[in-house]
């Protein structure tokens, strides 16, 4: 049984299973990386796994387990063996991030740096990723698990891929070079979990680069940055949810500014009337104290006066 040829720092990855290519495996023991499905491929340095959902492309120095059911691939019958899955092959994972290129991706099976998002571009050690809620994110692929094509996108998946392939981005040959880049700027580091981090970032001497946030400093090595990107995390999504918002607030205005205008003339007339009725009443008020009528007289008068105000507006 062949060794991955891998030459990581602090990587111990387990041999490649090239004996169990065709069986049923698991992946993982556990764990949001954890998947069953038959290992239709071996490479030097990722295996594929066919699923229900998709093939996934794992990096071989990330994988911890592969356990087999013998019991299970024992029974499977000639039909199951031959069924045929379509997937990528290439000579290493960067070769299959380059296949995977302007399409529809989902970066690690689950955990803190899962990320779904368009395959802008892949350089010899990141890849470019537009997302809907975090723009565009920069992978150190060095940390990527596993990667797969999502297949339940089928209805969304056009108007999907459109919009994030809008999104601009900017090149560097390697991932640290790509730091420079970003000096100055406010950025994220990483996408979630205990390491994540943001701030405005500022180069430093011997490779490592300085974040700045409010009163807390941090030293950081692009080698060990999982992903980064530029603003805070999540803001594309509020960004868009803003403008939802605002264009929704503005058809409300609109159509509260006629019913408004509704009420306004409608007021202008009631304000009309009970002008007249006001005058109305001061004169047969003037007329009840000059005449001296008992107030009881004189409401009767004034009733008998709106009754004719009342005939004659429905006259004309």
């Amino acid at each position: 049984m062949e060794k991955s040829n891998l030459n990581k720092e602090n990587s111990a990855p387990i041999s490649l299973p090239y004996s169990l290519k065709g069986k049923n495996v698991t992946i993982y023991r556990g764990g949001p990386e954890s998947k069953t499905g038959r290992l239709i491929d071996v490479q030097s340095d990722y295996i594929a796994l066919g699923t229900e959902n998709g093939v996934i492309y794992y990096q071989a120095e990330h994988i911890k387990s592969i356990s087999e059911d013998p019991i299970f691939n024992s029974m499977q019958s000639n039909l199951m063996q031959k069924e045929k899955i379509v997937y990528y092959q290439s000579k290493n994972f960067v070769g299959i991030m380059n296949n995977l290129k302007s399409k529809l991706v989902q970066i690690n099976q689950g955990g803190p740096e899962s990320k779904k998002g368009l395959l802008l571009d892949v350089k010899s050690d990141y890849a470019v990723v537009s997302t809907n809620d975090d723009g565009i994110v920069y992978y150190n692929i060095h940390h990527i698990k596993s990667i797969m094509t999502p297949q339940n996108n089928n209805s969304q998946i056009g108007d999907e891929v459109t919009n994030l392939a809008r999104q601009e981005y900017i090149g560097a040959p390697e991932f640290n070079q790509l730091f420079r880049q970003m000096t100055h700027g406010w950025v994220s580091i990483n996408r979630h979990g205990p390491e994540a981090l943001e701030g405005i970032l500022v180069e430093n001497t011997d490779g490592y680069f300085t974040l700045i946030n409010n009163k807390e400093i941090y030293r950081i090595h692009p080698l060990h940055v999982r992903s980064i990107s530029f603003g805070p995390k999540g803001f594309l999504k509020k960004l868009n949810n803003k403008e939802d918002d605002n264009a929704e607030n503005s058809d409300d205005s609109q159509m509260e500014k006629g019913k408004n205008s509704n009420k306004t003339n409608a007021n202008k007339e009631v304000e009309v009337d009970n002008s007249g009725e006001e005058n109305q009443q001061l004169q047969i008020k003037d007329l009840v104290e000059t005449l001296n009528i008992p107030s009881v007289a004189g409401l009767f008068i004034q009733q008998v006066v709106l009754k004719g105000m009342a005939k004659a507006l429905k006259i004309f």
